[in-house]
């Protein structure tokens, strides 16, 4: 009998840790302590660990999976894309990559190429939430959307709970002594960030502290961004900030730095996505971590289960949340 390959789950649930901490070590995508890298490592040779190995699906119609992403220029889709490969490639497939780079146009384009493929499924991360495309709403194609969805879509979605996320990092500010909390994100069609606008003013409203919530939105070529989060935090006076993604706070932290602001002493920042230019920080920023690797793995393993069993890819729409996790700093 064949032996089975052993995939990054069978590594996790061995030694205990998530499949996120053993992507991070066989992907170099972040710093793991040394201690539970060796652990990693020494479990991979101990089972035999290797990513070249493929578990040959039952129906295999293609070898080629299609991937669109919104903006490889933001870390996250980085790390999922990375993801989706490391498990793709041990289920036997490789990735056709296209990015919209947040072009409409060239998103239709990487559609269309994707359609005249012999692609075996698609993973998407859609630039607009308002629009679905047609094409892909009858496709029988088998299709998942990570990170962001379209509105009345009629697919599977895999990311977190943007709007309970938003909330939660509303909260965590809060909790940390923070009373003047803003929140900076981008225009209500990109979806991740719109729910994530709209948990951050529901935490406002239930909070006990009589106060607004204050929301900059921010154009996503971000020519003018430095100008706009600088009058923001002026005018504000904030002590604390929600930056809805790790590009944002980028951008924010360099303001703040130019503003002579200290961090954490005067203004408080959480973001989203763990970052290693996080660690390079004279100052500390909480974070929300998103378990990029467990969403890619599920993303994959959805698809070829629609390619195994046709019949389990009715067009109906599903949402599949993981749990977020605080990194406190």
């Amino acid at each position: 009998m064949k032996k089975k390959s052993v995939t990054m789950k069978d590594i996790a649930h061995e030694i205990g840790v998530s499949v996120t901490t053993v992507s991070h070590v066989i992907n170099k995508t972040r710093n793991v302590n040394s201690e539970t890298r060796k652990l990693v490592l020494d479990t991979m040779r101990r089972l035999d660990y290797d990513s070249r190995k493929s578990k040959k699906r039952t129906n295999p119609s293609s070898d080629l999976l299609g991937v669109i992403i919104a903006d490889i220029r933001e870390d996250y889709y980085v790390a999922i894309v990375k993801a989706i490969e490391t498990v793709a490639s041990e289920n036997g497939l490789s990735i056709l990559l296209c990015d919209s780079e947040m072009d409409p146009a060239k998103e239709e384009q990487n559609i269309q190429t994707i359609l005249s493929r012999d692609v075996a499924g698609l993973i998407i991360a859609p630039i607009d939430s308002r629009f679905f495309p047609e094409e892909l709403r009858i496709s029988q194609l088998p299709i998942v959307l990570v990170d962001r969805q379209y509105d009345g879509h009629n697919r599977t979605f895999v990311g977190i709970n943007n709007f309970e996320s938003g909330a939660m990092a509303f909260r965590h500010l809060e909790k940390k002594g923070c009373s003047r909390i803003g929140f900076i994100g981008y225009p209500d069609s990109v979806y991740s960030v719109h729910k994530r606008a709209l948990g951050y003013k529901a935490g406002v409203l239930e909070s006990e502290k009589s106060v607004q919530p204050q929301v900059l939105i921010l154009h996503y070529d971000k020519e003018d961004s430095f100008a706009l989060i600088s009058d923001f935090i002026r005018t504000n006076d904030f002590d604390g900030l929600i930056c809805a993604t790790s590009d944002i706070c980028y951008e924010t932290v360099s303001v703040i730095h130019e503003m002579s602001i200290a961090i954490p002493e005067s203004i408080k920042l959480l973001t989203y996505d763990d970052n290693k230019w996080l660690d390079y920080l004279r100052y500390p920023i909480s974070v929300i971590s998103q378990p990029t690797a467990e969403i890619g793995a599920f993303a994959v393993e959805k698809i070829i289960r629609y390619i195994n069993t046709p019949s389990d890819s009715d067009h109906i729409k599903t949402e599949v949340f993981f749990d977020v996790s605080i990194i406190d700093r």
